[in-house]
């Protein structure tokens, strides 16, 4: 019988982290505690969120990043499996962050670049990988942000989904943009079946949107650092510290003096209703980026989850103005031939319930599993490639005693003439 193949996912924000612990079963097990990507499923058998929230008040302490990576490996340590490593291990997070495995100085790092201070140059990946007995097999940590991890995540789940559903003719899916919509607006991407790394990975949240007539918002508080001050792009005014801020400044009673942690009381949201015109902007910043999207990548799904997004009214709003503002431009694709067709296009994550960031973080640990780098041979894990390795040795063994065989064949045959 095979050994089960225990992974772990790390799924990083800057105010907390989740992690959890699972094993590959086969599809037929099901459960409560087990989800799919594509043709594999996973069983959760552990998890925890660090900090978590106190049980007397309701209120979740403040941690520091070197507590909350203190926690997270000794949860992993707690549920190491008897071989005393994991098989493959995913780290979903917060950016900006270092992806490129070519750059040491940065991988597995959070930059200097987030406005979250505490955590600039805070390296995740080593601790974690000692932590999940993986010293020895570092590419069996897979590591990437907590909006790209999810776009692998969806783009794998939906691409088995279509070849299984679909006939033969229709086009495959290639390409795949996740966006969260929550505290930030993160956007990962997946082009040509592969998620986007360059100079460094998407950041389209901060991209500048046409502000609906008459915006008189100022920006976000979080904006002196980010792109164009803040002022009209999609984080500054989407993000729920961007409507909380709004909120307060244009709607109760015009205080322009809003502190940092009136802007973290983002609970107001919440009790406002489904017509409130906040909700207009946050739909035309959505679009505004939906838009952006299609033009520049061409991508054939965009997925939208995040806080913000469990308003689920929202979605109707965004197509809608989605297919306004493309104005008839991309009609001549079948896909965006009409309105409707957008509802196949812009659509909600496939793990609501578990949560897109864990499930990405998932995601990561199964393709460092399944792509071990020991070998560096079209994925394969590490036991693949001794079985490789034992398969080569046997052949070599059996060739050349084929060889020795045939040659004293011909050494009678001539001794015989």
């Amino acid at each position: 019988m095979q050994n089960p193949i225990h992974i772990a996912a790390i799924e990083g924000g800057g105010t907390t982290f989740v992690v959890s612990v699972g094993v590959v079963i086969d599809g037929n097990e099901g459960g409560d505690e087990s989800f799919c990507i594509g043709s594999t499923s996973v069983r959760i058998l552990h998890s925890a969120t660090i900090p978590s929230k106190d049980d007397n008040t309701g209120v979740i302490p403040h941690y520091t990043p070197s507590q909350i990576i203190q926690k997270t490996c000794s949860f992993l340590e707690l549920h190491l499996p008897p071989c005393g490593y994991y098989s493959g291990v995913g780290i979903a997070t917060f950016g900006p962050a270092g992806v490129d495995e070519r750059s040491p100085d940065t991988y597995g790092k959070i930059l200097p670049g987030t406005p979250k201070r505490e955590w600039r140059g805070v390296d995740l990946l080593t601790p974690i990988r000692k932590a999940c007995g993986l010293e020895e097999m570092p590419k069996r940590v897979g590591f990437d942000t907590d909006v790209n991890a999810p776009a692998i995540a969806e783009f794998r789940h939906r691409s088995h989904d279509m070849e299984r559903k679909k006939p033969s003719s229709s086009k495959p899916l290639s390409s795949l943009s996740y966006v969260t919509v929550g505290t930030g607006v993160g956007v990962g991407l997946v082009v040509n079946s592969k998620p986007a790394h360059g100079l460094l990975h998407p950041e389209a949240g901060h991209i500048a949107v046409q502000p609906l007539d008459g915006d008189e918002f100022d920006g976000y508080s979080w904006g002196d650092k980010s792109p164009y001050r803040g002022k009209n792009t999609v984080e500054g005014i989407t993000s729920s510290v961007a409507l909380t801020e709004r909120y307060l400044q244009l709607y109760n009673g015009g205080d322009e003096d809003v502190s940092s942690d009136e802007a973290q009381a983002r609970e107001v949201l919440s009790t406002l209703p489904d017509s409130h015109p906040i909700w207009t902007h946050s739909a035309n910043a959505i679009s505004n980026l939906c838009v952006s999207l299609l033009l520049i990548t061409s991508c054939q799904k965009i997925v939208i989850g995040g806080g913000i997004m469990k308003r689920k009214m929202l979605f109707n709003l965004v197509r809608k103005q989605v297919w306004s503002l493309l104005n008839g431009y991309l009609d001549s694709v079948d896909e965006l031939s009409d309105e409707s067709k957008l509802d196949e296009i812009i659509v909600e994550s496939s793990w609501e319930g578990i949560g897109s960031g864990l499930v990405g973080a998932y995601a990561l640990a199964l393709d460092a599993h399944n792509g071990e780098g020991e070998t560096g041979i079209d994925g394969a894990t590490a036991r693949d490639g001794d079985e490789r390795f034992t398969s080569g040795v046997l052949a070599g063994i059996g060739l050349s005693f084929g060889c020795m065989l045939v040659s004293s064949l011909f050494a009678r045959m001539h001794k015989k003439r």
